[in-house]
């Protein structure tokens, strides 16, 4: 990769439905990088998708479940949907969750990508991925006291982890055991995932990268991009800065 300023930068449209984000357009070749939302990617002509094991696959539709390690190439033109990993389909993909990129491929979906997409093509592509990915079987229901403590985490900015312990009733020991069985992260990692979701939706409102930073709690815009690079595999001028933004709500 060259630097942020000359390295390939999505150029595409991304509608936004609540936890659910869908980007359309050319993308560019990620790092490997995990995050905390199911992946589904439709590539009509095809893209290389890795793991962090050096598995490597070839396909024209996959389904890449919450917190694996992936990267994907270059290529002209595709769609790619985010699943909050707090969602009921993002928890239903990571049940049976497989590292290997090998079982990630699917058959390619009865579904078009458009060149130019209105925001009802958009929710036609999104219903279409949602019914072809649905499985059947639902996630285990989750910990009362994590449920408690997921709702608090997500109305509140500055968390003190002593306040989340009582929110969930449970010791600091059996909070943080109970959260990362439940949710599949420690809950300092979940922070961060929240932190950056507050960071790209200050993007979409039109804030500077330097004041999403601030917003959503980064100590300034390196912390923002070390993250966001982490989480994506590319830095947040090559994700965020030459999109379009529309929502589907």
């Amino acid at each position: 990769m060259g630097t942020a300023e000359h390295a390939a930068r999505l150029s595409g449209t991304v509608f936004v439905s609540g936890t659910r984000m869908l980007y359309v357009g050319p993308l560019v070749a990620t790092e490997h990088h995990a995050h905390h939302a199911a992946q589904v990617v439709i590539a009509p002509q095809g893209l290389y998708i890795e793991d962090g094991a050096n598995g490597r696959i070839h396909t024209r539709a996959a389904v890449i479940p919450p917190r694996r390690l992936h990267g994907h190439s270059a290529c002209a033109h595709a769609a790619l949907l985010f699943l909050d990993g707090d969602e009921l389909a993002s928890r239903k993909l990571s049940r049976d969750a497989d590292p290997r990129c090998e079982t990630w491929g699917r058959a390619p979906f009865d579904a078009n990508v458009p060149r130019d997409p209105t925001p009802e093509m958009a929710r036609a592509l999104l219903a279409a991925i949602l019914a072809a990915i649905d499985p059947r079987q639902p996630p285990e229901p989750r910990h009362p006291a994590v449920r408690r403590m997921c709702a608090y985490l997500d109305g509140s900015d500055h968390v003190n982890l002593a306040s989340v312990s009582q929110e969930a009733g449970l010791s600091p020991r059996q909070m943080r055991h109970a959260f990362a069985q439940d949710i599949g992260l420690p809950m300092r990692a979940y922070l961060r995932w929240k932190r950056l979701r507050r960071a790209i939706a200050a993007v979409e409102a039109g804030a500077s990268l330097s004041a999403a930073a601030t917003s959503a709690g980064f100590a300034d815009s390196a912390h923002l991009s070390r993250v966001f690079r982490e989480q994506f595999g590319i830095t947040p001028t090559q994700g965020l800065s030459s999109i379009t933004w529309r929502t589907l709500d």
